[in-house]
């Protein structure tokens, strides 16, 4: 797969969208991979290259981080999945499929739902690092969280750079300033709707601790399609010492996608050791 880090500068508004512009050669699918929690792009810049080089691995930069710091974040999900679906659908990507880790999860189901009542197919869907479609981030992030507890929380999830934003308090506050804003996005959960046609695949780390209790199997409420269940080793943030494991699991997906508008939801758990 290729993070398409290559500049680009396709005409418009919709370059700041996306990890590497517009303006370049596309392969057969390009994958727009969302964001956690007061994550960004560039967290998928690196794990998933060395896949399929028809595969597009697409990073979606979202308002309020990197690129778009000075833009303010979103805090209410309908209306960032509003402006996702008309960036997506005006952007001409030959055939999408999402990925999305935690939050990016549940943004990624409703973005795909979006897409498909607009027209816009969708080829599959990755959702990584989130419980099922009722479940709720309160328990690890209560809406009026201090600073302290946030950052606590994040340390218990393996967080990526977290030593760093204790060190470092320009980064930990603008890291705070997004997940504060990321939680109005993720507290509003999956938007109710019909389930989505496209495929599900659910990834998920052995010894996530947040929270205890997740059903992975309820993701196959959400779609009429097949949905299939993978655990890594690893905790939350397992994908980033998984990339190769996620890479594969993502390849054969995308090169082995059932009929598009199969209907009746399939499931299967696998494990990737056995």
């Amino acid at each position: 797969m290729r993070t398409g880090a290559e500049p680009g500068g396709a005409p418009g508004d919709l370059d700041r969208w996306f990890l590497g512009g517009l303006d370049r050669p596309w392969g057969d699918v390009q994958l727009l991979a969302l964001p956690h929690s007061g994550g960004n792009a560039s967290s998928y810049r690196g794990w998933l290259a060395g896949a399929e080089p028809d595969v597009d691995v697409v990073p979606v930069q979202l308002p309020g981080r990197e690129t778009r710091l000075s833009e303010p974040p979103f805090t209410d999900q309908p209306t960032l999945i509003a402006e996702l679906a008309d960036v997506v659908s005006r952007a001409g990507f030959p055939r999408i499929a999402l990925f999305g880790h935690s939050m990016g999860a549940v943004l990624a189901v409703n973005l795909c739902r979006a897409l498909e009542g607009a027209g816009v197919p969708v080829a599959h869907v990755f959702v990584s690092g989130h419980g099922g479609p009722s479940q709720r981030p309160t328990a690890t992030f209560p809406k009026d969280a201090s600073d302290e507890v946030i950052l606590d929380a994040l340390g218990t999830t393996g967080a990526p750079n977290y030593e760093m934003l204790l060190r470092h308090p320009e980064l930990r506050e603008m890291v705070l300033r997004v997940m504060r804003a990321d939680l109005g996005l993720v507290l509003s959960g999956i938007v109710a709707g019909p389930p989505v046609r496209a495929p599900i695949t659910v990834l998920n780390g052995k010894d996530d601790s947040t929270p205890a209790g997740w059903d992975l199997n309820e993701w196959a409420t959400v779609t009429r399609g097949a949905c299939v269940s993978h655990l890594l080793p690893g905790d939350h943030f397992y994908l980033v010492e998984q990339g190769e494991e996620v890479a594969r699991v993502i390849r054969t997906a995308l090169t082995e996608l059932p009929e598009p508008h199969a209907s009746g939801p399939a499931t299967r758990d696998e494990d990737p050791s056995t």
